[in-house]
C-alpha cells in the first residue's frame, strides 16, 4: 500500500493533478470499489477496522467525495442557506455562530450570504441557494422582494424568517417582538421623567425590524401624550456604525432644544455617542441619557454601563437551525412561530 501511495505522490509531483477518485481509494487501500463505496454511504454495514483503513487512505491521498453526485441520489445537498444583513455587528455574527453550532455536529454545512441590507442582494442569495439545492433557507426578517417571496413560496424545503415576529410568515418564524421592545424602552424613558426624547434609528426601507422599532417608539410617545415630529426621529443610513453615532450626537447636542434622552435603535452608534460624550466632558446621564438596542458585550463594560434592549442573537440562530433540522428529519412538518424574547437591561446611562 505504501508503494502505491508513493507512486501516486510521485505522479502528482510530476504534474498529474487530476481529481482523486473513489477508484484511487480502492486501489490504494487494496479493497474493492463496492466496499469503499458502501463504507462512505452506509458505514454501519462495514466493519470498523475496514472503515478505519479506508479513512486513513482517504486522508493520505486527499480524496474528497463528490457531494453533487451524492445529492442527485439522495435528493439532499446537506447544505443550509443563511442570509444575514451584515457581519460587522456581533449580533448577526452570534446568530450565524448559533446556526453553525447546531449544524456542525450533524455534518450539515452552512452557506452564508451577506445582503448589506439590500433586498436585491438577498434575492440573488436565495436564487443561488435554490440553484445549489439547499435543503433549507434561513433569511433575516420579513422584508423581501416580490420575486424572493415567489421563490421561497415554491421552495420545497423549510424556510425560516428570523429576527422578528409578524403575522403572515411564509413558513416559520424565529425571533422577538421588535415593536414591543421599542415600546417598553420608550415607556421606561418617559417614566424616568425625560421630557425631550429623541429616537435615532436605521433606514426602514427593506428593514422590517427598524420599521417595527420606529413604530413602537412613535406609538409609545403618542400614547403618553408626547408629540412626535421631524426633530424627534433621526434616521441614519445602514449599516449602523460607531462613527455614525459620533457624528449624530454632535448634531443633536448642537440643537437649540437639546434632547435630554436619546434612544438608539442600534447598538454601535450608541457606543459612538457614549464615547464622544465621555471624551468631551458631557455627563451621561446628567446632561443626556443614552439607551441602545442589542446589548453588545461592550455595553456593560463602558465607564458608564449602557441601558439597552438585550437580544439573544445566538439563541435565535440555534433555534432556527434546530427547527429546520427537525423539519428535514420529519419530526415536524408544520410551520411555527418561536418567540426567543428580549430583556430591558437597565444600567447607569439612563
Amino acid at each position: 500500500m505504501q508503494g502505491q501511495i508513493a507512486e501516486r505522490e510521485a505522479k502528482m509531483a510530476q504534474g498529474d493533478n487530476r481529481k482523486v477518485t473513489l477508484k484511487d481509494v480502492s486501489k490504494a487501500s487494496g479493497l474493492s470499489l463496492i466496499t469503499v463505496s458502501r463504507a462512505l454511504r452506509q458505514p454501519e454495514t462495514v466493519h470498523a477496522d475496514t472503515r478505519a483503513k479506508i479513512q486513513r487512505t482517504i486522508d493520505e491521498i486527499g480524496y474528497i467525495p463528490n457531494l453533487t453526485a451524492r445529492s442527485l441520489v439522495s435528493q439532499r445537498s446537506d447544505m443550509i442557506g443563511v442570509v444575514v444583513p451584515i457581519l460587522a455587528s456581533s449580533l448577526f455574527a452570534d446568530f450565524a455562530q448559533g446556526v453553525s453550532h447546531v449544524l456542525e455536529p450533524r455534518k450539515q454545512p452552512m452557506l452564508l450570504a451577506v445582503s448589506d441590507w439590500s433586498a436585491q442582494k438577498e434575492e440573488e442569495a436565495v436564487r443561488t441557494f435554490i440553484a445549489r439545492q439547499a435543503d433549507a433557507i434561513i433569511v433575516t426578517g420579513f422584508s423581501h422582494t416580490e420575486t424572493t417571496r415567489k421563490l421561497l413560496s415554491k421552495f420545497s424545503g423549510p424556510v425560516v424568517e428570523a429576527w422578528n415576529l409578524r403575522d403572515g410568515a411564509m413558513d416559520s418564524a424565529v425571533g422577538f417582538d421588535n415593536y414591543g421592545a421599542a415600546v417598553e424602552m420608550t415607556r421606561y424613558l418617559i417614566g424616568r421623567g425625560y421630557e425631550n426624547i429623541v429616537m435615532v434609528g436605521g433606514a426602514s426601507t427593506h428593514n422590517d425590524q427598524a420599521e417595527d422599532r420606529t413604530r413602537g417608539f412613535i406609538d409609545a410617545m403618542r400614547g403618553a401624550g408626547r408629540s412626535v415630529d421631524e426633530d424627534t426621529i433621526v434616521e441614519f443610513d445602514n449599516p449602523a456604525t460607531i462613527e455614525g453615532g459620533v457624528a449624530l450626537i454632535q448634531k443633536l447636542l448642537a440643537r437649540k432644544q437639546k434632547p435630554d434622552a436619546i434612544f438608539f435603535l442600534a447598538e454601535l452608534p450608541a457606543h459612538g455617542a457614549m464615547l464622544w460624550c465621555m471624551s468631551n466632558g458631557i455627563s451621561v446621564p446628567g446632561d443626556v441619557a443614552i439607551a441602545g438596542f442589542g446589548d453588545l458585550s461592550l455595553s456593560a463594560l463602558l465607564p458608564v454601563p449602557m441601558t439597552t434592549v438585550q437580544i439573544k442573537g445566538r439563541a435565535i440562530g440555534e433555534r432556527s437551525a434546530e427547527l429546520v433540522m427537525a423539519r428535514l428529519d420529519g419530526a415536524n412538518d408544520s410551520p411555527s412561530t418561536h418567540d426567543i424574547g428580549y430583556h430591558l437591561q437597565i444600567r447607569e446611562s439612563t
